[in-house]
């Protein structure tokens, strides 16, 4: 089974599901879908609660890609509270993205265009720190958490210490992070 994350189309949670379905037509596997959260209103958390009862049970917010995808705080908050109400799972993309966003700016204005410059961004305490202030708030607001697309020791640092304290917390790790570092961005023929 393949389960793809929808994303909203205009911040339309509705809209959004219905053109991940299109794309899904021809599908010769069993799906499902998660459903990204980029813009937390009253009508997000509307279509949260119709999402559900159609069988979509989790929810993705990003903390990452500011001007785009990503929510605040207190957008990630609300979010984690109507997930709570309709049992579903809320789910993390954890990065710093205004510390990423003021880094993709040094990083350019340093001149730096190659694919370098996304490790140079990012550095690893960005997601660890953005991985724990979404366990915090997801214990703060009573809510389990997965973690997507965990990357770095400092994330999964965040993950374990939760996990042990009994928080209930999954990291999803990448597979290339399990197995290669960084160092083959700043190879001349990458």
């Amino acid at each position: 089974m393949h389960i793809d994350f929808a994303l909203p189309v205009n911040h339309d949670l509705m809209a959004g599901l219905r053109a991940w379905q299109a794309k899904a037509e021809l599908a010769c596997a069993d799906y499902g879908f998660h459903m990204a959260v980029t813009k937390w209103d009253a009508q997000a958390a509307e279509d949260m609660g119709r999402l559900v009862q159609q069988g979509i049970n989790s929810f993705k917010f990003f903390m990452a890609y500011k001007g785009a995808l990503m929510v605040s705080d207190e957008e990630l908050l609300q979010g984690f509270m109507r997930c709570r109400q309709l049992g579903a799972l809320p789910q993390v993309h954890a990065e710093n993205g205004e510390a990423v966003a003021l880094g993709q700016q040094l990083v350019f204005d340093g001149g730096v265009t190659g694919p370098e410059g996304h490790a140079l961004s990012r550095p690893a305490a960005l997601e660890g720190e953005a991985t724990g202030r979404a366990i915090r708030l997801a214990g703060f607001v009573g809510v389990p958490l997965y973690v997507v697309h965990v990357m770095s020791i400092d994330a999964l640092e965040e993950v374990s210490r939760a996990r042990a304290s009994g928080q209930r917390v999954i990291g999803e790790p990448v597979a290339s992070g399990l197995a290669l570092d960084e160092s083959a961005m700043w190879d001349a023929n990458f």
